[in-house]
């Protein structure tokens, strides 16, 4: 199975199978990060796009639709939830940490 590209990473092999590849000719195919990070920057801003739509186009809706008033309503609402949101996240990621803290102890 180690002779077939793909199959294995560079990245897990022993220090002894590194220096047999060596041995033999062969040369080890480093990464090529900056094409990674590329691709996951290119992904992440496209799947941004839908959400940040989202937060412009709808408050001009619903002023046009119902008003100031409404508007005014609208975005107050966004911020109380959003501050309840981000208290739930602060702490649930706090639970997380510490959960994984305690599985790494080994308790």
């Amino acid at each position: 199975w180690a002779e077939i590209p793909g199959l294995t990473d560079t990245a897990s092999m022993t220090f002894e199978e590194r220096a047999e590849m060596r041995a033999k000719g062969r040369e080890l195919v480093k990464p090529d990060y900056d094409r990674c990070i590329a691709i996951a920057t290119n992904a992440s801003l496209k799947e941004m796009i839908p959400p940040a739509m989202l937060v412009i186009i709808t408050p001009i809706v619903v002023g046009s639709l119902f008003g100031v008033e409404a508007v005014v309503g609208f975005l107050a609402g966004a911020l109380a939830s959003s501050v309840q949101l981000a208290i739930s996240m602060s702490n649930t990621g706090g639970a997380w940490d510490n959960s994984k803290k305690y599985t790494e102890k080994g308790e």
